[in-house]
C-alpha cells in the first residue's frame, strides 16, 4: 500500500514548465529537425545554416520572398501569423548581426501573400541569391 501511495504522490508532483516560448516551440517542432537547435544546418544533407546567414537574404532583391516561399516555410502546418513569428524569431536569434538597418519584421498578411507562390525549383533561386549576397560582401580593403 505504501508503494502505491508513493507512486501516486510522485505522479501528482508538479514540475516547473519548460521555459520555451511558443515561437521557440514552433521552431523546435517545424524547423529544428533540419536546421538544428543552434541554426547550424546540416550541410551534408543540403540543409543550409541559418545562423549567421539568414539576415543576409533580406539585403538582396528576392531574398525576403525566398524565406517564405521555400517549401519548408510555404508548406509548413504553421498558420501565417505563426510562420511570421518563427521567421522573425529565427532572424533575430540566429542572424541579428546580418539584418539590414531598415529591416521590418514579417507579418501574417505578407506571409499569406507570399505563401501563394511557393518555390518549386529551390536550388537555382538559392544559388542566385547567394551570388547576390556574396557580391555585397567584399573582402576588407576592397571597394567602398
Amino acid at each position: 500500500m505504501s508503494r502505491c501511495v508513493l507512486v501516486i504522490a510522485l505522479l501528482t508532483v508538479t514540475f516547473p514548465a519548460a521555459a520555451t516560448e511558443p515561437v521557440q516551440f514552433d521552431y523546435m517542432m517545424n524547423c529544428q529537425g533540419c536546421h538544428l537547435p543552434d541554426g547550424a544546418g546540416f550541410e551534408a544533407r543540403g540543409v543550409p545554416a541559418v545562423a549567421g546567414n539568414l539576415g543576409n537574404f533580406l539585403r538582396v532583391e528576392g531574398g525576403r520572398e525566398f524565406l517564405v516561399q521555400v517549401p519548408g516555410s510555404a508548406q509548413s502546418d504553421l498558420g501565417d501569423g505563426q510562420l511570421a513569428a518563427v521567421l522573425n524569431w529565427m532572424l533575430t536569434t540566429f542572424s541579428a548581426a546580418q539584418l539590414p538597418s531598415d529591416w521590418q519584421p514579417y507579418d501574417a498578411a505578407e506571409v499569406h501573400r507570399l505563401r501563394q507562390s511557393p518555390l518549386i525549383e529551390v536550388a537555382p533561386v538559392r544559388s542566385h541569391l547567394m551570388e547576390l549576397i556574396a557580391a555585397q560582401v567584399q573582402p576588407e580593403g576592397e571597394g567602398p
